[in-house]
């Protein structure tokens, strides 16, 4: 389904509204927080505001803080101030873009719950306010001036909710540390010697390469997609060079999993590399003020991409001797986070609306969750028209997922409609799409016995990606990015290749590497990964625990 039209005028008129707000509301006097209360058992504990601002700019600890902060350490006190002090530079008009976004809505409505107003109701509106005045404000869309700017005196802090939060972030890491080592004890105990006699799939191939630019249509899209084709230079009788479609995350680009397409070009593949509509330059331009927020329907055109290429290669490769080479019946897939779900829709999971209604019933009532994936996992609901029974392509014969997020809006119904073998490829420390809910448990659901888990420790959301520590087009804190990502490209592009040999050329001797023996000789601290074939019954069991 395509947009509708009238987007220059409508973004205009939006502009003159959020400066109009923001000046109205800039212009109202007293419209300040000045103490934070919440009840701890029968007491009622005061922070004000103005103690917190004085501890964020001195470090010094003072008059009602006191008693919060003699329940911290050192190192907590300063990751207190320095979250306080966080600075996300963003502008007023794509703040106000985004408080009134499905995703904007959702998350607002969950951080009411927590953070509410003097009368114990839903803090939404004021939190809203408090964005849109702090980002118009030329102190900065910080916490403390987002405190600062709640246009009431009294902000109510819900500590039942906090608590809840506290006793969940507990649980995770002590059910997190349970299945890793139930993990570990299965993929060493399974370990295999690695194939002997062939050089590492991780290593460069023999072949060189050639990269084309080709556009082609999507009738869900408004503009034409693009895709880079890397095709080795090698002689092939037609329909015989595999072929790989690789789809980057949300507010990536093409070019953050280029490196693995010239490695699998490298090695014979013609790899085909999507560039998405919600792509980098798209998030840079709404960051900006100058393009709308990404489109819920971006979750049915992408996996709609995947499709479109492979159907215009196979209308191109006739008349086209380079692109006759290409068996695009037998193709394989593999993608990053958005990518990683882009991926298995195609590979043939299905929607699971039902389990997403339960999590997400309406925007205003979503429960607080730590797992931030559901915010996009929800938008599904905001699809305009039916969903789609189905966006498996059935010229896709095998699935690479890397961080997807699967827990709702697939789940075990959906996940479990994939019949060809998958890989799911985890981190450890991916706090966006976490390990645990989006890949592990979800891996357990997966019904055919062609699959594989790998989790690597260390692995962080952009662990996989070309230019992770750049920041990219998504405004997230730097520590969420984690080691630096040149340290996995080997064991990424040794995995794929090994899998795709083994899936797409059909080789069994590439199954030598898919096993713990070979990931073993990847040394790259921190970066350590283990491989599994099945849930143990103690992950299950840790799993399983609430």
């Amino acid at each position: 389904m395509a947009r509708l039209t009238g987007h220059r005028v409508n973004r205009r008129w939006w502009r003159s509204l959020v400066v109009g707000l923001s000046s109205a509301l800039l212009a109202l006097p007293g419209l300040a927080a000045e103490r934070i209360e919440f009840f701890y058992g029968p007491f009622e504990v005061t922070v004000r505001v103005d103690d917190l601002q004085h501890f964020a700019d001195t470090g010094e600890v003072r008059g009602s803080l006191r008693p919060v902060t003699r329940q911290l350490d050192a190192a907590q006190r300063n990751g207190l101030r320095s979250f306080l002090n966080r600075s996300f530079n963003l502008n007023v008009t794509t703040v106000a873009e985004l408080t009134y976004s499905p995703v904007g809505v959702r998350l607002l409505g969950q951080l009411g719950e927590l953070i509410q107003t003097d009368d114990q109701r839903s803090g939404f509106l004021a939190l809203r306010a408090s964005l849109i005045l702090a980002a118009a404000d030329e102190a900065g869309l910080t916490a403390m001036n987002i405190l600062q700017q709640f246009p009431l005196e009294t902000i109510q802090l819900n500590y039942a909710v906090a608590q809840q939060l506290l006793g969940e972030g507990q649980q995770f890491f002590q059910r997190r540390a349970a299945v890793l080592a139930a993990l570990d004890a299965v993929a060493q105990h399974s370990a295999l010697p690695a194939a002997g006699g062939l050089a590492s799939p991780a290593q460069p191939g023999a072949y060189a390469w050639e990269q084309r630019t080709l556009q082609f249509d999507n009738p869900l899209r408004q503009t034409q997609p693009v895709a880079d084709l890397y095709l080795p230079t090698v002689p092939a009788p037609p329909g015989s060079l595999p072929v790989v479609v690789i789809s980057h995350g949300a507010a990536s680009t093409r070019q953050t999993l280029a490196y693995l397409a010239r490695h699998l070009a490298s090695h014979g593949y013609a790899a085909v590399v999507l560039e998405h509509e919600d792509n980098g330059a798209q998030f840079e331009q709404f960051l900006n003020g100058l393009a709308q927020p990404p489109d819920p329907m971006t979750l049915i055109s992408r996996p709609r991409d995947v499709t479109a290429v492979l159907d215009a290669l196979e209308a191109i490769a006739p008349s086209d001797p380079s692109l006759a080479r290409l068996d695009l019946t037998n193709v394989g897939v593999m993608g990053q986070s958005l990518g990683g779900y882009t991926a298995l829709a195609v590979a043939g999971a299905t929607f699971n609306p039902e389990a997403l209604g339960q999590v997400c019933p309406s925007p205003t009532q979503s429960r607080l969750s730590l797992n931030l994936s559901l915010l996009v996992q929800c938008e599904l609901l905001d699809v305009a028209g039916p969903l789609p029974s189905s966006l498996r392509d059935r010229r896709v014969t095998s699935a690479i997922a890397i961080s997807p997020l699967t827990s709702r809006i697939f789940g075990q119904a959906g996940l479990s409609q994939i019949e060809i073998p998958v890989m799911v490829i985890a981190g450890t420390d991916d706090y966006l799409t976490p390990a645990l809910p989006e890949q592990i448990q979800p891996f357990g659901w997966l019904t055919n016995l062609e699959k594989y888990l790998v989790v690597v420790s260390a692995g962080t959301h952009f662990s996989f990606l070309a230019g992770n520590t750049s920041g990219g087009a998504l405004p997230v804190p730097e520590d969420f990015y984690g080691p630096d990502a040149r340290a996995a490209y080997p064991l990424i592009q040794g995995l794929s290749l090994a899998f795709f040999d083994r899936y797409q050329r059909g080789e069994t001797a590439a199954a030598g590497y898919l096993t713990q023996a070979y990931l073993d000789t990847f040394a790259q601290a921190p970066f350590r990964a283990l491989i599994v074939r099945e849930l143990p019954t103690a992950a299950e069991e840790a799993l399983s625990v609430r």
